[in-house]
């Protein structure tokens, strides 16, 4: 059995190459991610950011929509401690969004792109989950004719206060071919006498739904 011995001397040198190599690796990521990120610049008090580099101007959506998925690096950084990722499958010269694994991350839209209302995202299946993580997933909505009713009582339907008593409390991400890449986002509720409702969380807007997704 050949065995190599090292001195102490060589072993500290070795601990010290070993340990110097880990540290490049784990300062790597955010070395890349951080270092070339655009610069963007806060429009006031409006929350709107200023892209100057390329002459663009991104405004937050109004409505609660979400990025499917973002890159981990860090495209764009704003003044005021903005981070902003590229979203998977879509030009971040048209959208780009906060971290979605931070909880509700906003999504930001060049001044260009038009904000989807829900009747127009033209939805094709509603995905259901537990929480904001959707990975987390109880099941979808795929029948057109409840689809269509969901998106219906959401648009058309009188607006109401919320449940004083909520008994369920789901999340809805529809889907669609149209803004591939992004959910449109909704709570619903249903309440101990058995009604149903559509709530947005950032609008406040909350009306009755016909469709119990629990049949």
């Amino acid at each position: 059995m050949n065995l190599t011995v090292f001195n102490n001397k060589n072993n500290k040198r070795l601990i010290f190459y070993v340990s110097f190599l880990i540290l490049i690796f784990i300062a790597a990521p955010a070395l890349t991610s951080c270092g070339g990120a655009l610069k963007f610049k806060n429009d006031g008090d409006t929350g709107n950011l200023i892209d100057e580099e390329n002459g663009r101007y991104y405004i937050y959506c109004g409505s609660y929509l979400r990025a499917a998925e973002i890159k981990s690096e860090v495209y764009a950084k704003g003044d005021q401690k903005e981070k902003l990722h590229e979203i998977i499958g879509i030009d971040p010269a048209k959208w780009l969004s906060e971290n979605i694994t931070l909880g509700i991350a906003l999504l930001f839209r060049e001044q260009g792109e038009a904000e989807p209302t829900l009747d127009e995202f033209e939805t094709e299946i509603i995905h259901i989950a537990m929480t904001e993580a959707i990975t987390l997933s109880l099941g979808a909505v795929t029948g057109k004719d409840d689809i269509e009713a969901i998106v219906n009582d959401y648009v058309n339907n009188k607006e109401v206060s919320p449940p004083d008593y909520v008994t369920e409390n789901l999340t809805l991400y529809f889907e669609s071919k149209k803004y591939s890449g992004i959910y449109y986002v909704l709570q619903y509720y249903a309440d101990d006498k058995n009604n149903s409702y559509l709530y947005d969380r950032w609008t406040k807007r909350c009306v009755l739904c016909s469709v119990n997704i629990f049949e």
